[in-house]
């Protein structure tokens, strides 16, 4: 079930607790309607007509389940660095290896053929690793993403002010 939700929000002029009651209009000085940017299922409402808000403060929260476990799976895969530290050590030793290789080569103990073939494996070592940690870029912008998709679940107050209307569907 798709549910709309409009808040609308004005902001007033503070006015000191012991002062004298007006009997007057006032007239917010700012009006925002506040509305999701995606269509989903209200999970809970913090607040009522009437009600005071701070700027910043949760005001509505759409369900959320598959935008949260999404953010798990992200932050899951954004700390694995398994994979990065494995690249890193294999293209350490690529690179140790081709290094005593250049020697016994300069000693004439192993062929150009060996050599070559032991600069194209640290090559591929190197590679490895690189692609290694672009894949873990990747996963730290999904997380970046998850986290944005998951924010945008959350409906926020954008000034201090007092709640004049609550529309719900």
């Amino acid at each position: 079930m798709k549910s709309a939700l409009l808040l609308l929000l004005i902001a007033t002029l503070a006015s000191p607790a012991h002062a004298a009651p007006l009997v007057c209009l006032m007239q917010p000085s700012r009006i925002a309607e506040l509305g999701t940017s995606s269509p989903g299922v209200i999970e809970s409402l913090t607040v009522d007509r009437g009600d005071s808000v701070r700027r910043g403060q949760v005001v509505a929260l759409l369900r959320s389940d598959v935008e949260r476990a999404v953010l798990g799976v992200a932050q899951s895969k954004a700390q694995a660095d398994a994979d990065v530290r494995a690249a890193q050590a294999a293209a350490d030793f690529a690179r140790q290896k081709f290094a005593r290789s250049e020697d016994l080569f300069k000693k004439q103990f192993i062929s150009e053929q060996a050599l070559d073939q032991v600069r194209t494996e640290t090559q591929l070592a190197v590679q490895k690793l690189a692609q290694a940690r672009e894949q873990r870029g990747i996963w730290d912008r999904e997380r970046d993403l998850a986290r944005s998709q998951l924010a945008q679940r959350t409906l926020v107050s954008p000034f201090d002010g007092v709640v004049a209307e609550r529309h719900v569907a």
